[in-house]
């Protein structure tokens, strides 16, 4: 509805309720209540709608059709059922008599103060159109924003603006530290230096100690200071090194240094800080703590970043003391990290301030162990000839500088003029404004000199030290990444295909010819990921455990390469396709972008002058764990109609208070997993009581387990409340949810509601003439003949009979027929759906006749059939009448089937 048009509606009602001038009709007052109710409903409902998404993450598509909006979100879809068209369509006014949509609306009075008439259906008051004549379909319109990271959703003209989700982020927090022993959170403190030295590795600053806060001043004066940071001015905020968050990003091309990052409280409010993300540690400030495990390992991998904040330099001590700082540390705000205004991960982050401001009277001298080449800190150091201690191990290439000390603002750094010219020579350098030091490979195993300074936040200035480094060449490889492969877990299949691209054809031969075992590929699961669908090892990289991978030329799997001694090279080049297929599902497995890799490995003494296995490519394949929706999963049996679920009562038992309904509502899409849809459980089974307010209560006393196998128990007292007034159920309709539980993934499920309807023991039933619901014939002695007449419920049927001569075996007929017997009742053993087969008692019956030509008319069964009778009068050829039969069935519900007769 417009809101234009909903004030109209409310100012005409005003005034037409004015005294003495326009008498209005309560129904009219009625009708615009109502749509002022359903414009209300309409705001509320998207309200809610709002809610639920934005808890749902980001907006990914928005759908209309059938009166069903669709909210599709990173956590998967949130419904609303559009209301019907609402409006008036006609105004009319005929002497002096107002209509809306032909009902009277009121009077106007002669008297009127103001001039109210309709020209061509628009209604005019003292010469102003009245926005009142609509006819306003539903409809909905979705705008977005991309720049603005804004869905813009409006539904009848009532708008909510919602998140986007962009491009399905997932962030994951890869170093969690302990903060009062909660492992899953990050504490954004003061970085470490010689205090937290915890044998030959750091720790992080954790302790309840506020000197492990983040350390800053406000500056007494102007620095003077020439290193990579601005000199901060008098009065400006001065913070000194802070701790760096690592997280893993999802997909791994998503740039998170181009995203608008916010950490953000549970009550939405925004940190007041910012947030950088450096896309390695080469740039960022993260200590990898030693490379002597593998001088090929790497703390940040592709599609891991490094977060670390920055304080506005305007802020003042009572800002920081406020927002960050706590006495015992334990009431600091979490906060979750928010991308393009999407909330990404739990509430996990902290940021921890001093509760003053540094006071140091001077800088802390140079201390090595907290001097970083791209966050890598040096294993080892000896002293030269001249006592200077010489840091080993630094990294070649060019790289961040970082000093890991959280009293320290800055730190410059200079070649020694001892070291200008071989610097010079063997391709070293200091980037000053950069702070970043760039190494040839030349400069391998050498040893160049370096002149540190350090400035603390309260700018003091530590003396110049000369240090040493020494550079090593780490094993360098081309990496490859692949686009993403997506493997879609249905029931029953444990494989997916991965596109190896030009990995293998790319090859030279003298590469190929090194890779004719299996055991020269080396497959793994980045990231120490403990959730993709196959286990690892338990290792940083965690190797493909219980899988059996296989190499093809085409992606149907049909022309294998098997890597033995028979394989040649120009085999190994035509491999475009590996199937993996997993042997031992990992359980606690989740959806989502999760990363593999392959090392292609030259082994020792093949090329050259190699003495160690070298690696030739790496290549990272980013794997799309997905589930399939339900109706890929399942599809509706034919027990559905209209898009509900229909089934019969079964097996009423009263004296145990249970009736029973078969839920097989499903089956599988596929034959070859057909027993699944036996598997599925129900969640939610509840009906709205009318005799208690509507309230939703559960309808089911059973288990709900595995309803494709055995039936439901509802109870009996609730079901036939009031029955004995209304023979009929207390309710006819439950709202279910299915759900269905893969078996090797704990985490994997889907879900689907849907709509029950339940039928009555005889609902459905019907007389039929000759084999089809017709007019019967009365034949000459007033009886419609039984062999003809027939009671047919769900294809099943027997001749009426009087009773005479019935066997036991006659009264209980499988097959769900039916049997008269004199005594008026039938005996019936029901057996309409699989797995639903019990006796269904006595079902009493009244048999009536109306015609004219009888007095008092009545119908008899006799073993003819029936026989229409009266106390007088008699029915001639040409005219006939109705018989009617009414059940009451053992549940005191009535079913009535009529068929007309006439005698010819």
């Amino acid at each position: 509805m417009r809101k234009k048009y909903l004030s109209a509606l409310l100012f005409g009602a005003l005034l037409f309720a004015s005294a003495g001038t326009f008498t209005s009709c309560k129904d009219y007052d009625d009708d615009i209540n109502n749509l002022q109710e359903q414009i209300n409903t309409i705001a509320s409902s998207l309200e809610d709608l709002k809610t639920k998404v934005e808890s749902m993450g980001g907006v990914q598509d928005v759908t209309f059709a059938d009166g069903v909006l669709t909210v599709t979100t990173n956590s998967g879809s949130a419904t609303y059922n559009i209301p019907d068209k609402v409006g008036i369509t006609k105004v009319e006014l005929k002497d002096n008599v107002l209509y809306v949509d032909g009902v009277e609306a009121g009077k106007v009075s002669a008297e009127s103060a103001q001039k109210i008439e309709v020209k061509d259906g628009v209604l005019y008051i003292d010469g102003e159109a009245q926005d009142l004549n609509v006819d306003f379909d539903s409809n909905v319109v979705a705008v977005i924003d991309k720049a603005a990271g804004i869905y813009t959703l409006t539904v009848n003209n009532e708008t909510i603006e919602l998140p986007i989700a962009f491009a399905n982020v997932k962030i994951s927090l890869q170093n969690p530290n302990n903060y009062k022993g909660d492992v899953a959170n990050f504490v954004f403190t003061e970085y470490y230096n010689d205090d937290y030295m915890n044998g030959d590795y750091m720790t992080p600053a954790t302790s309840d100690d506020q000197k492990y806060g983040i350390h800053w001043a406000i500056a007494s004066k102007d620095f003077e200071w020439d290193g990579p940071k601005d000199a901060p001015k008098a009065g400006e905020m001065v913070v000194g090194q802070i701790t760096a968050a690592k997280v893993s990003v999802r997909p791994i091309n998503f740039d998170l240094t181009t995203a608008d990052l916010k950490l953000v409280s549970s009550a939405g409010e925004e940190a007041a800080v910012t947030v950088k993300a450096y896309p390695s540690q080469d740039n960022g400030p993260l200590s990898t703590e030693s490379r002597s495990a593998s001088v090929t390992y790497k703390d940040v991998k592709q599609g891991d970043y490094v977060l670390t904040l920055e304080f506005d330099k305007n802020k003042t001590a009572e800002d920081m003391i406020h927002d960050f700082a706590t006495s015992d540390n334990d009431a600091n705000l979490k906060y979750a990290l928010s991308v393009n205004g999407v909330i990404v991960t739990d509430y996990q982050f902290v940021i921890d301030t001093q509760l003053k401001a540094d006071a140091q009277p001077s800088c802390p001298e140079f201390n090595g162990w907290n001097f970083t080449i791209g966050g890598v800190t040096p294993t080892g150091y000896f002293l030269d000839q001249e006592g200077v201690k010489c840091y080993s191990e630094m990294p070649t290439g060019t790289h961040q500088m970082s000093y890991l000390d959280g009293r320290i603002y800055d730190m410059k750094v200079e070649i020694d003029d001892s070291s200008k010219s071989d610097a010079n020579v063997y391709g070293v350098s200091i980037d000053n404004e950069k702070g970043t030091i760039t190494a040839s490979d030349n400069a391998v195993d050498r040893t160049f000199k370096l002149k540190v300074t350090l400035i603390d936040v309260n700018g003091n200035k530590s003396k110049t030290a000369v240090i040493g480094v020494t550079f090593t060449k780490a094993e360098t490889s081309q990496v490859v990444t692949l686009d993403a492969s997506t493997y879609k877990v249905f029931p029953n299949s444990n494989s997916f295909v991965i596109n190896l691209g030009d990995v293998f054809t790319s090859l030279d031969d003298k590469d190929a010819i090194t890779l004719k075992s299996d055991d020269k590929i080396t497959w793994a699961i980045e990231n120490k990921d403990s959730k993709f669908v196959a286990y690892g090892d338990g290792s940083d990289i965690n190797t493909l455990m219980g899988c059996k991978i296989e190499y093809y030329k085409d992606e149907a799997c049909t022309q294998d390469v098997n890597l033995n001694d028979k394989t040649n090279g120009e085999d190994v080049k035509s491999i475009r396709y590996a199937k993996i297929t997993i042997n031992q599902p990992n359980n606690s497995a989740t959806v989502g972008e999760h990363l593999l890799s392959i090392k292609l490995i030259r082994p020792t003494g093949i090329a050259g002058d190699q003495t160690v296995p070298q690696t030739i490519k790496k290549v990272n394949i980013p794997v799309h764990v997905q589930l399939p929706e339900w109706d890929e999963l399942f599809q509706t049996t034919s027990a559905w109609k209209d898009g509900v679920f229909v089934t019969r009562l079964i097996n009423v038992h009263p004296y145990l208070n249970r009736v029973q309904v078969s839920m097989n509502a499903f089956t599988a899409e596929k034959t070859d997993w057909k027993e699944e849809a036996l598997k599925i459980d129900l969640t939610k089974l509840k009906y709205n009581d009318k005799y208690d307010g509507n309230n939703e209560k559960d309808a089911a006393i059973s288990t709900m387990e595995e309803v494709g196998n055995y039936p439901i128990s509802l109870d009996y007292g609730k079901l036939t409340q009031n029955i004995s007034t209304t023979h009929d159920l207390a309710y006819r309709e439950m709202s279910a949810t299915a759900e269905y539980q893969y078996e090797s993934y704990d985490n994997f499920k889907r879900t689907k509601d849907f709509t029950v309807r339940i039928m009555s023991i005889f609902e459905g039933a019907e007389l039929q003439y000759d084999g089809k619901v017709q007019d019967a014939v009365l034949n000459a002695n007033d009886v419609i003949d039984g062999d003809k007449l027939k009671l047919v419920l769900n294809g099943q049927y027997v001749k009426m009979k009087d009773g005479n001569g019935l066997t036991d075996q006659d009264e209980c007929i499988v097959g769900g027929k039916l049997l008269y017997d004199v005594n008026k009742n039938i005996s019936m053993l029901f057996n309409e759906q699989a797995g639903a087969s019990a006796t269904i008692g006595t079902i009493n019956f009244v048999q009536t006749a109306q015609t004219n030509s009888l007095i008092k008319p009545e119908a008899e069964l006799t073993d003819k059939g029936i026989h229409i009778k009266g106390q007088s009068g008699m029915i001639n050829s040409g005219e006939g009448g109705t018989y009617t039969i009414e059940f009451y069935d053992c549940m005191n519900v009535k079913t009535v089937q009529n068929v007309k007769f006439t005698k010819k």
